[in-house]
């Protein structure tokens, strides 16, 4: 499999998760509080798998892999939430600037704290990437926010299917099983 190859996969399998993630949280959680665990863990769920169907992760850490997403994704929940009021008084200008501050930050955080787990777990090359992809895409959260029932399908799909995408790049070469 090509690197280009390997990203376009990795990208559309991160596009699927990210519309399951968003449906499992739509159609079973009207209170909303699977936002904080679900789509990290059909994300992680679905990766673990792959990454261990590849050979870059062994059994016992594709499950860490995924319980670690599930957590990330969690934190980065829990900090867009406590900073969004706070940047939007701080940044005024309604609510898009505050949730586009709290979306790089809580992006960040998320995605950060994965790669420093997937560093662990596996044998990346860029976890900066990693990190900066997840900020930028943070970016996005006002589509998850502001776009009626479609903005939460959109910014994960846009966000899982980028990341992804940036945990291709960062891995080495694999191997087809």
């Amino acid at each position: 499999m090509t690197p280009a190859q390997r990203v376009t996969l990795f990208a559309l399998l991160g596009v699927a998760s990210g519309a399951a993630a968003a449906l499992v949280f739509e159609l079973t959680d009207p209170q909303g509080v699977s936002i904080y665990g679900a789509p990290g863990l059909v994300f992680g769920v679905i990766f673990a798998a792959v990454l261990w169907h590849r050979r870059v992760l062994k059994a016992v850490r594709a499950v860490i892999y995924a319980l670690a997403a599930t957590l990330c994704h969690a934190a980065a929940v829990v900090t867009a939430l406590q900073l969004v009021e706070p940047f939007q008084h701080l940044l005024g200008g309604g609510d898009k600037p505050g949730l586009i501050a709290c979306g790089v930050i809580a992006g960040a955080v998320g995605g950060g704290l994965l790669a420093v787990v997937t560093g662990f777990l596996a044998p990346i090359r860029r976890g900066a990437l990693l990190a900066a992809t997840g900020a930028l895409l943070g970016a996005l959260l006002p589509i998850a926010v502001d776009v009626d029932a479609l903005g939460p399908f959109v910014f994960y799909m846009v966000w899982q299917g980028g990341y992804a995408a940036a945990l291709a790049l960062s891995l080495p070469r694999i191997e087809k099983v």
